[in-house]
Formats: C-alpha cells, sequence, structure tokens
C-alpha cells in the first residue's frame, strides 16, 4: 500500500515537472514588442472583447479567450499567434499551435523552449540576404534622392524659364498688336485712295467717251472731211479708226488708247469693225478743186440720223457707254497705278507677315497658361513630365502614359483606344489618375491608375485588367521618395491576392 502511494506521489511529481517545463519563463513571450503594454494592466480584456482574464492566467497553458489572446506563447488556443523576433533578420508570426511541436519554426529558435528540440539561431545567416537587399535599398534610395534634388533645380529653372518666355511673349504681343493696328490702318487708307483715283479715272474715261461720242455723231451728218496735209495725216488716220464703230466700241477703243493697251477681243472687234468699214460703209467724194475726201456712214442703210433723235436717245446711250467702259476697265484692271500699288501690296505683305506671326505667340501664350494650371507636386517636381510619355509593351498591346495629358492602349494593327484623360494626383502625390475614357461595350468608360514607386528610372512597370474596363499599372519613379516603396508593397499584395 506504501508503495502504490509513493508510486502515485512520484507520478505527480513527474508530471509537474513537465508542466512547468512546458511554460514560458517569460509570461511576454511571444507577444508583439508594440502590444507588451496591453499585458501589462492586471485584467486584461480579450481582443474581440469577449471575455476578460487575469494577468496570472496569460500564457498559463489554458485558453480563455477565443480568439487566443490570453496565450500567446503557449499552443493552448488554435486562433492564438505567436511572434518570432528572430534578432538578425526579420521577425515574423506563426500560429500558436506549431509551438513546441518539435520542429524549429523561428529562426532564433524560441517557439521550441520546452527543451525536446535544441534549435540553433540562424537568424543572423538567413538575414544576410534580407540585409543585403536593404542596404541595396538604402543606397538606391540616396542615390534616388540626390536625382531627385537635381530634377527639381531643373524644374526651377525649367519653371523660370517658361514664366520669362510668357513674360517676353505678353510684352511682344503688345508691340505686334500695335504694328498689326497701323499696317491695317495704312492699308484701309491704301484702299481707300485707290478707290478715289479708280473713281477719278472712270470719271475721266466717261467724259472722254462722251465727247468723242459727240464728236461721232457730229461726224455722222455727212460732214466732208478734207484731205489733210501731211503734218496732219496721223490725226487723220487716227480720226478714221474712230468713225463707223457702234458705240459700245468706240467705248472700248477709247479706254484702250487712254490705258495704253487692248485685250485680245477688244483689238478683235476693232479690226473686225474696221474692216467692215473699208468694205462697204465708206464712199469717196471729190469736190470742185479737186481733191478726194471719204464720207463714213454710222447709221444702218435707209436710215438717216437726225438731231431730234440723237437728242432723245443721247442720254440713255451715254449711260450704256459709261456701264460698258466701267465694266471693261474693271475687268481688266487697266485704272490701276503700279507705283502705288507696288507700295500697297508691300504693306499688305507685311501685314499678313506680322499677323501670322502674332497669331502664333497669342497660341505659344495659350500654350504656356495652360500648362501653369496643372498642380506639378509639392516642390514642383513632376514639372518636366509635361512633355514625356512612358510606353510599355505587354503582350499583344503597347501602353503609353503621358502626364498632364491622356493613356493609350494600342494593339498592333488596330487603332488606339484612349484608356483615360489627365484628372490629377492621388495618394500623396503617389498615384496617376486618369478618367474618362472610350467607352466599353455595355460597361463603363475606361480609366487608369498608375501608381507609383521608389526608383532610380521612371518607366512602367505593368500594367492589369482587375476590372472591367479599370486598369491598373504600377510605375518606378525617382520623384517619389521612399516612402513609396510601401506602394510598391500594396501592389505586389494586390496582386497576390487577384492571382490566388
Amino acid at each position: 500500500m506504501k508503495l502504490t502511494l509513493c508510486l502515485a506521489i512520484f507520478s505527480l511529481l513527474i508530471q509537474s515537472h513537465e508542466s512547468s517545463s512546458s511554460l514560458p519563463s517569460n509570461s511576454f513571450l511571444g507577444i508583439p514588442p508594440q502590444d507588451e503594454d496591453y499585458f501589462k494592466a492586471e485584467i486584461i480584456k480579450c481582443k474581440n472583447g469577449s471575455k476578460k482574464f487575469t494577468r496570472t492566467q496569460l500564457n498559463d497553458d489554458f485558453c480563455d479567450c477565443p480568439d487566443g489572446t490570453d496565450e500567446p506563447g503557449t499552443s493552448a488556443c488554435p486562433q492564438g499567434k505567436f511572434y518570432c523576433k528572430n534578432a538578425g533578420h526579420a521577425p515574423s508570426l506563426l500560429f500558436s499551435s506549431r509551438v513546441n511541436d518539435g520542429i524549429c519554426d523561428c529562426c532564433d529558435g524560441s517557439d521550441e523552449y520546452d527543451g525536446k528540440v535544441k534549435c540553433p539561431n540562424t537568424c543572423w545567416e538567413a538575414g544576410k540576404i534580407a540585409r543585403d537587399k536593404l542596404e541595396k535599398k538604402i543606397e538606391m534610395y540616396h542615390e534616388g534622392v540626390a536625382l531627385r534634388k537635381q530634377e527639381i533645380e531643373q524644374a526651377k529653372r525649367a519653371i523660370a524659364r517658361d514664366n520669362a518666355e510668357l513674360l517676353g511673349l505678353k510684352n511682344e504681343k503688345k508691340v505686334l498688336e500695335k504694328v498689326v493696328k497701323q499696317l491695317g490702318e495704312q492699308i484701309q487708307k491704301l484702299d481707300q485712295k485707290e478707290r478715289l483715283e479708280k473713281e477719278d479715272k472712270m470719271k475721266e474715261a466717261s467724259n472722254e467717251i462722251v465727247e468723242n461720242e459727240k464728236s461721232g455723231i457730229t461726224d455722222a451728218k455727212n460732214v466732208e472731211l478734207s484731205e489733210d496735209s501731211p503734218s496732219d495725216q496721223n490725226k487723220k488716220d487716227e480720226h478714221e479708226t474712230t468713225e463707223g464703230l457702234s458705240r459700245e466700241e468706240l467705248g472700248r477703243l477709247v479706254a484702250s488708247r487712254w490705258t495704253g493697251k487692248k485685250s485680245g477681243d477688244q483689238a478683235e472687234e476693232i479690226d473686225a469693225a474696221l474692216s467692215a468699214r473699208d468694205a462697204g460703209d465708206e464712199e469717196s467724194v471729190v469736190d470742185d478743186a479737186g481733191h478726194s475726201s471719204v464720207r463714213y456712214k454710222i447709221a444702218s442703210e435707209n436710215h438717216e440720223p437726225s438731231s431730234d433723235i440723237a437728242s432723245q436717245s443721247h442720254q440713255s446711250w451715254l449711260v450704256k457707254i459709261q456701264e460698258t467702259a466701267q465694266n471693261l476697265l474693271q475687268s481688266v484692271n487697266l485704272l490701276s497705278t503700279p507705283v502705288a500699288n507696288l507700295d500697297a501690296n508691300q504693306v499688305r505683305k507685311e501685314y499678313e507677315s506680322y499677323t501670322a506671326k502674332l497669331s502664333d505667340i497669342e497660341s505659344r501664350i495659350s500654350s504656356l497658361t495652360e500648362k501653369f494650371k496643372y498642380d506639378f507636386g509639392i516642390e514642383k517636381e513632376f514639372y518636366l513630365f509635361y512633355d514625356r510619355c512612358f510606353e510599355l509593351k505587354q503582350d499583344k498591346y503597347v501602353y503609353k502614359v503621358c502626364p498632364f495629358k491622356d493613356a493609350t492602349q494600342e494593339e498592333e494593327g488596330n487603332s488606339e483606344t484612349r484608356l483615360g484623360n489627365w484628372e490629377k494626383f492621388g495618394n500623396s502625390y503617389r498615384m496617376m489618375l486618369f478618367s474618362n475614357g472610350d467607352g466599353c461595350w455595355m460597361g463603363p468608360d475606361r480609366s487608369l491608375k498608375v501608381k507609383l514607386r521608389c526608383g532610380l528610372k521612371t518607366e512602367l512597370i505593368g500594367v492589369d485588367e482587375p476590372s472591367r474596363c479599370d486598369f491598373y499599372s504600377a510605375s518606378s519613379n525617382r520623384m517619389v521618395e521612399l516612402a513609396g516603396t510601401k506602394t510598391e508593397t500594396g501592389i505586389n499584395e494586390s496582386r497576390t491576392t487577384r492571382e490566388s
């Protein structure tokens, strides 16, 4: 009996020793450093708010909270999380069920504290790769910061240069506007002068036509022409050419002689009229002295013009002659003055030249003014991106992103699809937003979000379409500070989630 009692006591001692050895010596084992203050109170709430427990119940290998809040360092709660410090490497979390399971999960061996398994600390060796990556990242960051400062300085110089250009263009515009205005007024004066000169010439031509018409009517009354002396022969020949012509022909002949030139049709008409006169409309007359003279007929046969008929039709024929002469002179532009016209043409050329230059300046002013409306960042770091585009060929598509303008997708052999127009920056200048792109069939308008991450080279990394017509892209950019690496993590996580 005594032997049985002794064995029972010995068994209880062994179980008690095993139980105590499975409990962590540090009650805060498995708790992240940022959560330690939460567990220092005497009464602690389960994180889901369902229960409360005392600090003595923390890591006592008995699950009091359904969410495992009270047992982060033991395997008592299936939902508990054990924190591996992993000094020299990256810390990690693992389910509490893996604590003291005989397998070394933490590189520092802290998850197997019951002594059943000897876990070597491999964190320093395992962390070497991570440290190398971190060192490269830090080096890249410092290089990126230097490049960022350089580009910010370049952007500031570009802004100052564009502002100076805009100011100069505005001043030049004022000068050109005055010059164009003066040239325009000069052209108006020249046009008015030319118009008045043409009206005077027309009036003189009309008066000369009227005088010659009167002379023609007088000659038509069978007034014999005596033979002229040799000195007057030229005048006689000139006078003969005016007889026998109709009033319209006479008007054109006078106009051509006044200007010193004839049009081809005019010359043919006059020659034909003169030939007809020579053929049948002239008759010879011999006077008492034996001299011969020539008499011409103006009216047709069996018609004798009288003073009454001439007086009645004089006004109507005068109007017709004036209109005919005016139309003829205007059609061949015979009333222009070469010297004055040359000056006017030179003024018009200068006016057109300065007007075109003024138009170009106004267009450039409008372009610069529109450019300065955009938000280029806190330090204007994105100013140099205004006239730049970034392309990426992915599968069968070529994506083109132009900040402050638009973004497109082009399939080889097909037309370009607009993914969106520039809208704004988002997420503290770590995202570019493009909206109101081409509409999808039976769907919304296309849109694009470009997330920026820290990098030494500005380029598109990839394009995805997580939802219909909603495109998503990432871009490395040295304008984004090191904090932008969080954006990169977000990109990788979101893609992993979608792929899974």
